[in-house]
């Protein structure tokens, strides 16, 4: 399973299973990065729930 995160032309994935782990990043500065991570480790159910629903 793979989130995306956009903004402004930049753009980073993050794999949300077995654990939260950074695919790529292109553009996000390491402060931005570790934010964004943060959120991502935050809200997993979420984003999970979210992803099943669409692709089921």
């Amino acid at each position: 399973m793979v989130f995306g995160v956009f903004k402004a032309g930049s753009e980073a994935k993050f794999w949300l299973s077995p654990e939260v782990q950074l695919a790529r990043n292109d553009g996000f500065d390491a402060r931005m990065l570790r934010r964004i991570s943060s959120m991502v480790v935050s809200h997993r159910e979420v984003l999970e729930e979210a992803w099943h629903e669409y692709f089921a």
